[in-house]
C-alpha cells in the first residue's frame, strides 16, 4: 500500500505535523475532514461531536449536507452504510460513510461523508487511507488536550512568577522602612495597588499570646472570641474556610470580612492580616490568597521574611515546572502493556531527575504484529526530554504507515538531523515481534545489544544494525537482523543507565552481571525479571545516586 496507494508519505507527515502542533480541536477536525474530501473526491461531510450524553451535533458541515443533532452512538472502526448496516437511516440526510475519531480511551468525533463524485464505493485502499487520518486525528486531539493542558498549568506558573516578581518588589519596600508607621503604609498601599482592597486589620499576637490590633480599618471592632477564632487559621484563607466560621458569620457578614492570613515569623504565628472585599467585588483565587499571606509575613518580619519568602517561592516554582514536565512524559509512556496470545511485555522507565531523556513504545502494527522500540536520547533533562517526544512523534506516525522497518528509522535520522544540534544524538533499537510465529525482525542503531535468554541457558545479543540516530545526515544502510524467540525465552532490552550505573568504587554494574543475572532466571514473568534487575542494580550502587536515566523491557514467549 505503501508504494501504490494514494497515501503519499510526505503529504502525510506534513498533514499529522500540522495537525501535531495545534491545541485547536476544531483546526484538526477541520483539517481532518478536508484532506479526506480531497483525496477522496467528497462534497458533502460533516464532522458531529458529543455534547451530551446521548446527543451528537453537527460542529462543521460542508456542502449541502442537511444535518441535526442526533442520538449518540459509539462505532468502532470506518462503516459503510448499506442495508444491512443499523445506521442505514442515515442516508435520509445524505450520509454514505461514517469514520470514528476516538482511541482507546475517549471518543473525540463522528466523520460523515457523503458520496464520492464517481458515485462509487471506496476502494479497500481509500478505506486504509480513512482509518490512518482517523487514528493520526484521534492521537492530534489527545495532543492537543494534554497541550492545553499544560499551557493552563504554564499559565499557572506564570502567574505565580509574576507574584513572586511582585512580592520581590513589595519586600524591597518593608526593607526600606523600619517604622511601624511606614511599614503599614507600604501594606496598605500593595493591598490597594494589587488586590484593590482598602479595608484591613493587623493584629500582632505577642509571646504570651496576647492580642493587640495595631492597625483596624473597618468600622466596628474585633471581640476576643472573633480574634481568638481568626487566629486558628494556619494559612491564608477565605472567612468562610475557618472551622469555627458559624461562630463568627455575623461580625464577618457586618463589616464585610472576606479573608485571613496569618502572619509568620520563622515558623510562628505572630500576628493575622484581616482583609476586606475588593472595590470591584470580584471574589479572591488562590494566587490572591497566597499574596495575602506573602505579603502579611513580609510586613511582619521585614527583610528576613522577604529572603525566606522568596527562596520557597522560587523552590516551588521550579518543582511545580518539574512535576509538570514529568506527568507530560510519563503520558507519553504506555500505561499498560499489549494483550498479546504468545507473548507477555512489561516496561519500565526510572529517570534519573524528574525528567529524562529514555523512551520505550510498544505499537501494534497489524493483528499479528507489535512493534517494540526503546531509545536513549544524549544527555538529561528537559532538553533529552523534549527530543524524546519529538523521536516518539515521528516513531508512532511513521510505524503505522507501513513502510519497511529500515525506512522508518532512515526518515526518523533526517527527523532528528534537521531538529537537533549536532552534540544530540539517539541511540535506538527497534524490533517488530510476529505474534503467531514467534519470528524477530530487528535494528539495532548503535543501542546497547538487548540480550535474549534462551530457556537452554543460552544467551545472544541483538547487534545487527547501523549508526546512532542524529549523527549523520547522509544516507547509510542498516542491517536487518532475524530471530525467533521459543516459549520460554525472554529478552530483554534496556539503556546504558543499567549497565553504567557506579558503586562507590566507580566501576560500573557491566555487561557481564547483567548476562550472568539473566542467566540464573527461569521461569519468571516479565514483571518479575524488570523488579529484579531494577533490584540488582539498586544493590550494587548501594547510596550511591543514579547518575542517568534507567530504562527497560522484558518480552516473554509463552
Amino acid at each position: 500500500m505503501a508504494n501504490n496507494s494514494i497515501i503519499n508519505i510526505n503529504s502525510l507527515l506534513n498533514l499529522t505535523a500540522s495537525l501535531y502542533r495545534s491545541d485547536d480541536e476544531n483546526f484538526i477536525l477541520n483539517s481532518t475532514l478536508l484532506s479526506l474530501m480531497g483525496k477522496l473526491k467528497i462534497i458533502r461531510s460533516a464532522v458531529f461531536l458529543k455534547i451530551e450524553k446521548e446527543k451528537l451535533f453537527p460542529a462543521i458541515i460542508k456542502g449541502n449536507l442537511s444535518v441535526e443533532n442526533i442520538e449518540f452512538f459509539d462505532i468502532e472502526e470506518f462503516s459503510n452504510l448499506n442495508k444491512e448496516s443499523k445506521y442505514y437511516h442515515l442516508k435520509d440526510i445524505g450520509v454514505e460513510y461514517l469514520i470514528p475519531v476516538k482511541d482507546d480511551e475517549d471518543f473525540y468525533a463522528l466523520i460523515c461523508l457523503g458520496k464520492s463524485f464517481s458515485a462509487m464505493e471506496l476502494s479497500d485502499d481509500e478505506i486504509d487511507y480513512v482509518n490512518l487520518i482517523s487514528k493520526i486525528a484521534a492521537n492530534s486531539i489527545r495532543n492537543a488536550r494534554t497541550l492545553t493542558s499544560y499551557k493552563s498549568a504554564k499559565m499557572s506558573v506564570e502567574l505565580r512568577n509574576q507574584l513572586l516578581s511582585t512580592l520581590f518588589e513589595v519586600s524591597k519596600d518593608f526593607s526600606q522602612n523600619f517604622s511601624a508607621e511606614k511599614i503599614i503604609k507600604t501594606l496598605a498601599l500593595n493591598l490597594m495597588g494589587q488586590l484593590t482592597v482598602s479595608r484591613f486589620a493587623v493584629i500582632v499576637i505577642d509571646e504570651n499570646g496576647n492580642k493587640n490590633t495595631i492597625v483596624n480599618r473597618f468600622n466596628d471592632k474585633f471581640n476576643s472570641e472573633f480574634l481568638e477564632i481568626i487566629s486558628q487559621a494556619v494559612f491564608a484563607c477565605k472567612i468562610e474556610a475557618l472551622s469555627n466560621y458559624e461562630e463568627i458569620k455575623s461580625i464577618s457578614d457586618k463589616i464585610k470580612i472576606m479573608a485571613v492570613a496569618p502572619m509568620i515569623v520563622q515558623g510562628t504565628t505572630r500576628g493575622m492580616l484581616v482583609v476586606g472585599p475588593k472595590m470591584n467585588g470580584s471574589d479572591f483565587s488562590d494566587e490572591n490568597l497566597l499574596f495575602i499571606e506573602a505579603i502579611g509575613n513580609s510586613a511582619i518580619s521585614a527583610l528576613e521574611n522577604e529572603r525566606l519568602f522568596k527562596e520557597e517561592l522560587e523552590k516551588k516554582r521550579i518543582e511545580s515546572e518539574l512535576d509538570i514536565a514529568l506527568e507530560i512524559q510519563k503520558n507519553l509512556l504506555p500505561d499498560k502493556s499489549p494483550e498479546l496470545n504468545s507473548f507477555k511485555i512489561h516496561g519500565i522507565s526510572i529517570p534519573s531527575r524528574h525528567v529524562g531523556g529514555d523512551l520505550f513504545d510498544y505499537i501494534k502494527l497489524d493483528p499479528d504484529r507489535f512493534l517494540v522500540a526503546i531509545a536513549d536520547v544524549s544527555g538529561k533533562g528537559i532538553p533529552a526530554s523534549l527530543i524524546m517526544a519529538n523521536f516518539q512523534a515521528a516513531l508512532r506516525v511513521l510505524a503505522v504507515s507501513e513502510i519497511e522497518l529500515e525506512e522508518m528509522i532512515l526518515k526518523i535520522n533526517d527527523l532528528l538531523c534537521h531538529n537537533t544540534g549536532a552534540d544530540k544524538f539517539v541511540t535506538a533499537f527497534f524490533c517488530i515481534f510476529n505474534d503467531k510465529t514467534g519470528d524477530i525482525t530487528y535494528i539495532n542503531a548503535g543501542h546497547n545489544p538487548p540480550i535474549l535468554k534462551r530457556k537452554t541457558g543460552e544467551i545472544e545479543y541483538l547487534e545487527h544494525g547501523g549508526l546512532i540516530l542524529g549523527f549523520l545526515e547522509k544516507p547509510f544502510k542498516y542491517k536487518t537482523g532475524n530471530t525467533k524467540m521459543d516459549s520460554g525465552d525472554f529478552l530483554v532490552l534496556f539503556t546504558d543507565g543499567v549497565t553504567e550505573a557506579e558503586n562507590h568504587a566507580k566501576v560500573d554494574y557491566g555487561d557481564l552481571r547483567l548476562a550472568d543475572l539473566l542467566i540464573s532466571i527461569n521461569d519468571k514473568s516479565p514483571e518479575m525479571i524488570v523488579d529484579e534487575i531494577v533490584q540488582d542494580v539498586k544493590k550494587y550502587q548501594g547510596s550511591v545516586h543514579q547518575s542517568d536515566d534507567i530504562t527497560l523491557v522484558v518480552i516473554g514467549k509463552e
